[in-house]
């Protein structure tokens, strides 16, 4: 059926079998896009107030791209589009685009629910219902902290830590965490001369100002050093004997330059 029969039988808002989509833009849809959802009432009551509730906010799945043979988007859909609206309200049962060009383009809001989907073109807004045979593929993993945060997560709370050494806000000492080591902060935020458990997973336990290792020594599975092994620290005379060498390796430099 031609775009001018169809035209002439819009005002009646009767339903025809079949109408040919010729060109879009060319007798739009006037009435409400939202309510249109209800000429269809095969669709069960529940799933068309959902629908509709999402086309009222113009939360969308996708916006797709349809031409004469596909209808393309992330999702996969049948090329079919039926019970589309012209006019103020009539409805063609069956949509054909034969006549479009290969070049012809238009763009449409899908929304769907409970395996229904409905089709919004953005220019003309003719109603219309398509099918989807396969759903978008889920995007990858990403590694990202922002795209890794679950729905509800604040992104910054993943970002916060504990600055080195400025203890907890208010006084106390911070809990420790499972697996690590007491941080810096902790130690100095336990009052001198108490002592707390060094946290679930970790041996032993800490006290203010310093560490006490656990019992057979070490801390965290680190190995206690020798008994008797220190780190010598120079003596003054050390010092000296050093400065003179270096001196009389600068006198014997200079000689020889002149």
């Amino acid at each position: 059926m031609s775009i001018l029969v169809t035209m002439a039988l819009a005002a009646s808002g009767a339903t025809l079998p079949q109408c040919s989509w010729d060109k879009p833009g060319v007798n739009p849809f006037m009435g409400d896009v939202v309510a249109a959802v209800d000429r269809y009432q095969d669709i069960p009551a529940a799933t068309r107030a959902k629908l509709k509730a999402r086309m009222q906010k113009r939360s969308y799945d996708e916006m797709v791209t349809i031409t004469r043979e596909s209808i393309n988007g992330q999702a996969e859909y049948s090329p079919q589009i039926s019970a589309m609206h012209f006019g103020q309200g009539s409805v063609c049962a069956s949509v054909t685009r034969a006549r479009w060009t290969d070049q012809m383009t238009e763009r449409g809001l899908v929304y769907c629910e409970d395996g229904e989907c409905i089709l919004v073109p953005t220019v003309c807004r003719n109603v219309s219902r398509i099918k989807r045979t396969k759903q978008a593929a889920a995007p990858a993993a990403a590694t990202n902290v922002a795209s890794s945060t679950r729905e509800g997560e604040d992104p910054q709370a993943l970002l916060e830590m504990e600055p080195t050494g400025a203890g907890v806000p208010g006084g106390g000492a911070p809990a420790s965490v499972a697996g690590s080591e007491p941080s810096f902060s902790q130690v100095a935020a336990v009052p001198s001369g108490q002592t707390v458990a060094a946290g679930p997973g970790l041996p032993g336990s800490f006290t203010g100002g310093g560490l006490t290792p656990p019992p057979g020594g070490g801390l965290g599975g680190i190995p206690p050093l020798p008994p008797g092994v220190s780190t010598p620290v120079p003596e003054p005379e050390t010092w000296a004997l050093m400065l003179a060498g270096l001196a009389a390796v600068g006198w014997v430099t200079r000689r020889r330059r002149t």
